[in-house]
C-alpha cells in the first residue's frame, strides 16, 4: 500500500471514530443540556466554538412550537438586540438554510442573494458580536418538519479544519437525539426494525457507495436499491439518506 492510500485510510477510519464516539456519548445523554454540551464539545474539535439550535416548524410528535433559539451559546446580548430589531424576519441565514439542501457557508450568501442593505447589517453586526466564519444547515424530519442549526467561531481567524461532510452529520444527528429526549416523557420508543437486505443497502450507503456501486455489489438492479431505500425512509420517518443513516446508527439498527 502507497503512502498516500495509507493516509487515505487512516484518515477514513479517523472520521468513523470521531462519529461513532460522537454518537456513544450523545446517545448517553439524559437531559437536553447534556445533549448540546456533547455536541459542542464535539464541534469544537473542529474549530467550532458557537452552536445554536433551532425549530422552523412546528414538531406536534414532541409537542414543540417554532422555536429560533431553542438551544444555543451565542452571545445573549447579541440575540436580545437580533430579536429586539427583527432580523429573524429578514436574515438570510435563515432564508437561504430554506431554499437549499446541505451545509453552506454565510460568506457564500451574497451568490445566492441580492441582499438588502438590513441583511447586510444583520450578518455584519453579527461579526461584531463574535460570530464569524458561520455555517448553516436544514435538517428535514418527517410531516415537513424543519429544523435548523448554524454554527460559527468565535474568532476571526478561521480554525475550521473543513470537514463539512461531518459537521453535517453530527448536525443531523443531534436532530434526531434531541427528538428522542423529548419524546421519552410520551411512551417507549418505537418498535422499528430492517430486513438484512435494507441493512446490506444501508451500511453500503453509509460508506458512501451510490445506488449504482450498490446494485453491483447486492447483485441487484438500481431500481430494487431504490424501491428498499424508500422503505427504509418510510420506517424510519425520514427522506434522505443522510438522516436515514444517521438514525439507524443512532438506533443501533446498523453499525458501519
Amino acid at each position: 500500500m502507497t503512502k498516500v492510500a495509507r493516509e487515505a485510510t487512516m484518515s477514513r477510519k479517523k472520521k468513523q471514530y470521531c462519529f461513532e464516539d460522537y454518537v456513544d456519548k450523545a446517545n448517553r445523554a439524559r437531559t437536553v443540556e447534556g445533549l448540546f454540551k456533547v455536541f459542542v464539545d464535539t464541534v469544537g474539535q473542529h474549530g467550532i466554538d458557537r452552536a445554536i439550535f433551532s425549530l422552523s416548524t412546528d414538531h406536534d410528535d414532541i409537542d414543540a412550537p417554532v422555536k429560533l433559539g431553542l438551544i444555543h451559546n451565542y452571545p445573549k446580548d447579541w440575540m436580545a438586540y437580533y430579536l429586539e430589531k427583527g432580523f429573524d424576519r429578514i436574515d438570510p441565514v435563515l432564508i437561504h438554510a430554506a431554499r437549499t439542501v446541505g451545509m453552506f457557508q454565510w460568506k457564500e450568501l451574497p451568490r445566492y442573494l441580492d441582499l438588502r442593505k438590513k441583511q447586510r447589517l444583520c450578518l455584519n453586526l453579527g461579526q461584531e458580536a463574535g460570530l464569524h466564519n458561520g455555517l448553516g444547515i436544514l435538517m428535514r424530519g418527517p410531516c415537513n418538519q424543519t429544523a435548523g442549526i448554524a454554527l460559527a467561531t468565535s474568532e476571526k481567524k478561521d480554525a475550521f479544519d473543513g470537514n463539512v461532510d461531518l459537521l453535517s452529520a453530527y448536525c443531523h444527528h443531534y436532530y434526531a437525539a434531541y427528538k428522542r429526549l423529548k419524546k421519552r416523557s410520551a411512551g417507549p420508543e418505537p418498535n422499528l426494525f430492517l430486513t438484512v437486505r435494507e441493512r446490506d443497502i444501508l451500511l453500503l450507503a453509509a460508506r458512501n457507495k451510490s445506488d449504482a456501486m450498490i446494485a453491483r455489489a447486492l447483485n441487484m438492479s438500481i431500481h430494487t436499491v431504490d424501491s428498499h431505500m424508500r422503505k427504509i425512509f418510510r420506517k424510519l420517518e425520514t427522506n434522505n439518506r443522510t438522516m436515514a443513516i444517521v438514525k439507524a446508527i443512532t438506533l443501533g439498527l446498523i453499525h458501519p
